[in-house]
């Protein structure tokens, strides 16, 4: 029992894996650190709401705009230094914000910022295969993203606090050190064997791009898929769901604790998901929590009272982060199966990043036209149509409907 545990540590912890957690609780600390702090720093500033919030969805769009090339641009012989890079860059477009309020500091230091942690995730997340080879890649997935987020969590509780008792400039620096934690752990990373993937399409620029692009195993893009639909549709009820409650009697102190209950429960099934992937297969699980998510979304304007929605926000946030973990595991088998994780790290993490922008922009426009009741519905039903189209267009996407177990724990390869 006693080698069986220190390898399964090994597996899970040893080869970089644990500096890469680190990595990225210090990265998204200081993301949720700056989501407290960055609309209330800009309007004490002077800056119009508009302005606000049309640079804060850039965040978003530069974040967008580097995966894929970062993760082309990605080696496991590389991952080091590009962590550490990273990380720094991210500590030094969050710095500027407290030096000055004016646009001209803002703007930039607020695009670097997308384009910053855009890098730092996307590195991370391949690095993090490249150091476990792929395998368990269902536990290494849900250790990886419970500390995605238990920064994003650690950071809004440490924003609030920090803003309230050294004033919002004060807290931005702060922010700004969290991600030097990072660095210091990057540090210890060691140097990672290059993957056994056949090499990329000669070429420079979009050619390159596109080359690359087209050698992605399908079940990347499936992956991308689950979660651009994860985030489009919670998302939607992250923004719009506060307003709605409103319009229905419940005070935003109702609609805080819901939020609270969704993220509560997407990270400790996470840590949960850790016991189910030793009997049932990951690749499995994904069509029937979109399928489980779209339901929830559906049935929220017809829920008769606040212990229902209690309930659906409670299964929201489990099949969110249930979600989370078995996609991110889909891109982790790329490297057990030989093939390389930058670039499928980068898409993958596009497609966060695309849910995130479209899903409170489709649910403003829907919401104005038809109310904000029957927009949770008709964008429930019009995502979920989306999914399974793609799914039942391709092989891989008809393979994961169906429900596989395993035949008895996993063990060590």
């Amino acid at each position: 029992m006693r080698p069986f545990l220190h390898a399964l540590r090994e597996e899970l912890f040893g080869r970089g894996a644990l500096v890469n957690y680190i990595v990225c609780t210090a990265a998204t600390a200081a993301e949720g650190m700056l989501q407290q702090l960055y609309a209330p720093y800009l309007s004490a500033s002077g800056h119009a709401l508009p302005f606000i919030g049309i640079l804060t969805s850039f965040i978003a769009v530069t974040r967008l705009i580097s995966r894929v090339p970062i993760g082309t641009a990605y080696r496991p012989e590389r991952a080091r230094i590009m962590v550490i890079v990273g990380v720094f860059a991210l500590s030094l477009t969050i710095l500027p914000l407290a030096l000055s309020g004016a646009a001209a500091v803002v703007i930039p230091a607020t695009l670097l910022h997308g384009v910053a942690f855009g890098a730092v995730t996307t590195v991370n997340l391949a690095a993090t295969i490249d150091a476990t080879g792929g395998r368990r890649s269902g536990q290494i997935m849900a250790w990886y993203t419970a500390a995605l987020s238990m920064g994003y969590a650690l950071g809004a509780f440490l924003g609030g606090a920090a803003g309230d008792h050294l004033g919002l400039r004060g807290a931005l620096v702060v922010t700004g050190l969290v991600p030097l934690i990072g660095l210091a752990a990057a540090f210890w990373h060691p140097r990672l064997v290059p993957s056994p993937a056949r090499p990329r399409a000669a070429g420079r620029g979009l050619s390159s791009l596109l080359a690359a692009a087209r050698e992605i195993d399908s079940r990347v893009w499936l992956a991308a898929l689950v979660v651009l639909y994860s985030n489009l549709l919670s998302d939607s009820v992250d923004y719009m769901f506060p307003l709605y409650a409103l319009g229905i009697g419940l005070p935003l102190a109702a609609s805080g604790v819901l939020k609270g209950l969704k993220s509560s429960s997407a990270t400790v099934i996470r840590f949960g998901s850790l016991a189910l992937f030793r009997w049932v297969d990951h690749a499995t699980i994904n069509s029937w929590g979109v399928l489980a998510m779209g339901i929830v979304m559906f049935l929220l304007p017809i829920a008769p009272g606040f212990p229902a929605l209690v309930v659906l926000f409670v299964v929201a946030g489990l099949c969110r982060g249930i979600l989370r973990v078995t996609s991110a595991a889909t891109v982790a088998d790329m490297r057990a199966d030989g093939k390389d994780v930058g670039l499928a790290s980068g898409l993958y993490n596009a497609g966060l990043d695309v849910g995130s922008i479209v899903g409170p922009g489709l649910a403003g426009i829907v919401g104005s036209r038809i109310g904000l009741g029957q927009m949770f519905q008709v964008m429930a039903v019009a995502a979920l149509a989306m999914y399974f189209a793609v799914v039942l267009s391709t092989a891989a996407g008809r393979a994961s409907l169906s429900f596989r177990g395993r035949a008895r724990p996993v063990t060590m390869r």
